[in-house]
């Protein structure tokens, strides 16, 4: 399995010098599972990827997408593989309660905030909602797709090719004590206690011995706000360590951390874990 991370920025892109080595652009991970093409979200990272993809008349393509919060989904419409009419992109995410998944990128990709709509692309669009907690194939790779505890409806992956393991825990507040997802805050206090462990159990078969866990780590301790739904580096240790993963990327990073602050919250945290870590790089390609 090879991945490459497009987009490690979380909330918004940014373009300003503080940025240049570790990257701007908003979430996007390709993997390569043999010959088959998985995209896990669609922020503006998966806009120089489609470039590659149409470059070698890449057909099939899978994007795998957490949630449809803008800075998720935001570099869909500039996906260039949507205008090649041979072409064939599936579409997965958990569903929404009050609209479809298609709805959602056709609602972003219309006028007034886009001059072409998504029915006039060239390309074959499948939208394919999942179930929590579904595994299924995907060409040579073994998916499967947990909610986690972040606004709205959000889920991560867990990727299997070959005996090797990706898991994609962002976004998502691991341990915090609020419930964010819709439809949970609702009911009694057992209720909700029973949601909380749930979810902190979805993320632990996510990441349950992966080689590489891409985890949400938007807010060091001091800046946590336990209203927003993401986690700490804290956060990501305690569940690596749960799960015995091998190597940790520390994903989603603050807009205004600076490439500095980021080397030293890497050099931090890599005397604690008691596995291999390092601060995410857009660009950065891996083999599993």
């Amino acid at each position: 399995m090879q991945i490459t991370f497009r987009g490690v920025r979380g909330s918004y892109p940014v373009a300003a010098q503080h940025s240049v080595r570790y990257g701007g652009n908003t979430p996007c991970i390709e993997v390569w599972a043999g010959e088959t093409c998985l995209i896990i979200d669609a922020g503006t990272g998966i806009r120089s990827l489609g470039k590659d993809l149409v470059k070698r008349d890449q057909r099939e393509i899978h994007l795998l997408i957490s949630h449809t919060h803008w800075d998720h989904v935001q570099g869909f419409p500039h996906f260039d593989p949507q205008h090649n009419q041979n072409a064939h992109i599936r579409i997965y995410a958990l569903p929404h309660q009050d609209r479809s998944l298609g709805d959602v990128f056709r609602a972003q990709q219309q006028a007034p905030f886009y001059p072409v709509p998504l029915a006039n692309v060239e390309s074959r669009i499948e939208f394919i909602e999942l179930q929590d907690g579904q595994s299924f194939t995907i060409g040579e790779a073994q998916v499967s797709c947990h909610r986690l505890n972040h606004p709205s409806v959000t889920g991560g992956y867990r990727i299997e090719h070959e005996g090797k393991v990706l898991s994609y825990v962002s976004d998502v507040d691991l341990y915090g004590p609020i419930l964010h997802g819709a439809g949970m805050k609702n009911g009694s206090a057992d209720q909700q206690r029973a949601w909380h462990q749930y979810l902190q159990k979805s993320a632990l078969d996510l990441a349950n011995r992966a080689d590489l866990m891409i985890c949400d780590t938007f807010f060091l301790p001091e800046e946590y706000k336990p209203d927003w739904g993401h986690s700490r580096p804290e956060d990501a240790l305690r569940l690596g360590q749960e799960a015995q993963i091998q190597r940790l990327a520390l994903f989603h990073h603050e807009p205004h951390r600076s490439d500095e602050e980021i080397d030293a919250i890497q050099e931090r945290y890599r005397k604690e874990a008691p596995f291999d870590l390092f601060a995410s790089v857009e660009g950065l390609t891996l083999a599993l």
